[in-house]
């Protein structure tokens, strides 16, 4: 099974309602999810807002600019302009579809598995 974030703030819930230190919540999460375990100053964090009264386990919305704009709407639009003209460059396709450079060329290489494309 593997530990989602939300199945983390569960854990660190659980074990903060019964009074654990967020070294030992820590320690533990190490244990059972190695590498993909939250780190010490983020079980710290939560510890702390559930000892201030939170009990809710999602995340609540933040403003601003998501973290990343390849998503399958971007990939979809820059596949449809490249298959429109195969010769658009990465900046017109970026000036196009309003992203910057690096995404757009992450879509293409990454994504769409194309290795040339225009400067």
């Amino acid at each position: 099974m593997e530990f989602t974030k939300e199945n983390m703030r569960f854990y660190i819930f659980m074990r903060c309602k019964l009074l654990e230190s967020a070294k030992l919540i820590h320690e533990t999460l190490q244990t059972f999810c190695g590498d993909c375990a939250c780190s010490y100053q983020t079980v710290c964090s939560w510890v702390k807002e559930f000892k201030e009264g939170k009990e809710s386990l999602p995340d609540c919305p933040r403003p601003g600019r998501p973290k990343s704009c390849v998503n399958e709407q971007n990939i979809a639009s820059i596949k449809k302009d490249i298959d429109k003209d195969p010769h658009t460059s990465v900046r017109e396709l970026s000036d196009i579809n309003s992203l910057s450079h690096v995404t757009v060329h992450t879509i293409i290489t990454e994504h769409l598995c194309m290795k040339k494309v225009c400067a």
